[in-house]
């Protein structure tokens, strides 16, 4: 479906689609013209009210060889700030950026007893609020069941939150700012569709093994996929078989491996898949076991997605990237001739800034939703 005509629209949205269509590239007022299909003097009257309020700025001419020069346009960077903040159960990252990307302050905290609280977050965004005069948007991710309409968090295992914590409500309240919570596995899978192929881009999931919670981000036809709850992706809580109600979670997450390896008797510091991986290989019986199981609940997983959204690729996000091209064989074996086509499966890209990119662009995004 076609965007409304920009004439069309109230001041408000006129003003946030000409500081959208500036945000990555500078233009010039011509530019604009002919991107929205609008007279010159609309897009005139427009641009002279943003150079007003100091969101844009024109500079210098652009060089030509005929006619009269363009003078192009561009946001102001020091115009506002954005604020991410990204929840883990390691603790937070946050960072806090201008109007053109660049970085302000990034701070991080570790969790208290493996645990974060809605108050530690808001004391990380008090902190860096302090520090800038004006703060447009504040982005939170978190590894839970995010309801987008509502902004509450109804579970966040890696979190330690069994309660519904309405914390976009909290968050506003505190700060008087445009807030937005996502669930962080989807936001992962914003950051890798942008460098996905098309086929792959508008089919794909990414299957994310946490510390205590296991999610999926899922792109279906083109669209995000987030349910009526926001709890779409939630596989981690489906039962491994239809005899045994246990979730894949509970046996599969990395604080359920490392309990298990710790309880044949293996010490289990870092990174627990390869530590996993190492000792199967080095041909630990035990390890060899907790291996198959792994692999095992993993493809069972793939079965269950392939045969509801059937994804051009499935990407193996979090601990889950340090499984092996023959790992990955191993948990389609199985599958080869059940069902009727098969995913690619390889690991996600190593972004350890994804989550925190995305945040900010879904403040970005929201701020321009809400008109200026």
């Amino acid at each position: 479906m076609s965007r409304p005509s920009l004439a069309l629209a109230d001041r408000r949205t006129q003003r946030a689609r000409l500081v959208g269509a500036l945000h990555e590239q500078r233009k010039s007022r011509t530019d604009l013209v002919e991107q929205f299909g609008v007279s010159s003097s609309l897009i005139t009257r427009l641009v002279r009210g943003l150079i007003d309020d100091g969101i844009l700025r024109e500079l210098g001419v652009q060089a030509q060889s005929i006619g009269r020069p363009p003078v192009r346009l561009e946001v102001v960077r020091d115009h506002g700030a954005l604020l991410a903040v990204s929840c883990t159960a390691d603790g937070l990252r946050a960072r806090m950026v201008n109007l053109h990307g660049g970085i302000i302050a990034e701070t991080s905290s570790a969790s208290t007893d493996g645990e974060v609280t809605p108050e530690s977050i808001a004391a990380v965004i008090a902190a860096l609020i302090a520090r800038t005069p004006r703060v447009l948007a504040v982005g939170v991710a978190v590894p839970g069941v995010v309801d987008a309409a509502t902004g509450d968090v109804s579970a966040a295992p890696d979190l330690g939150w069994t309660d519904v914590v309405p914390l976009r409500a909290l968050l506003q309240e505190r700060f008087g700012t445009v807030v937005t919570i996502d669930n962080d596995v989807n936001l992962m899978m914003a950051a890798e569709r942008r460098v996905l192929d098309v086929r792959a881009s508008n089919n794909a999931v990414y299957l994310y093994l946490g510390t205590r919670g296991i999610g999926a981000g899922i792109i279906a036809s083109g669209r995000l996929i987030e349910g009526d709850h926001g709890a779409a992706g939630e596989i981690g809580l489906s039962p491994l078989n239809a005899n045994d109600r246990t979730d894949f979670e509970d046996t599969t997450s990395t604080r359920a491996i490392a309990a298990r390896l710790e309880a044949a008797g293996h010490t289990v510091n870092g990174q627990v898949v390869d530590r996993l991986l190492a000792l199967a290989d080095s041909g630990d019986q035990a390890a060899l076991h907790i291996r198959t199981d792994v692999i095992t609940a993993f493809s069972h997983a793939i079965a269950v997605i392939t045969a509801l959204l059937d994804p051009h690729v499935i990407l193996l996000g979090g601990h889950a990237r340090a499984f092996r091209e023959r790992d990955h064989d191993e948990m389609l074996q199985p599958l080869r001739g059940d069902l009727p086509f098969l995913p690619t499966v390889r690991p996600a890209s190593p972004k350890p800034d994804a989550v925190l990119d995305s945040a900010l662009n879904r403040c970005w995004q929201q701020l321009l939703t809400g008109g200026l």
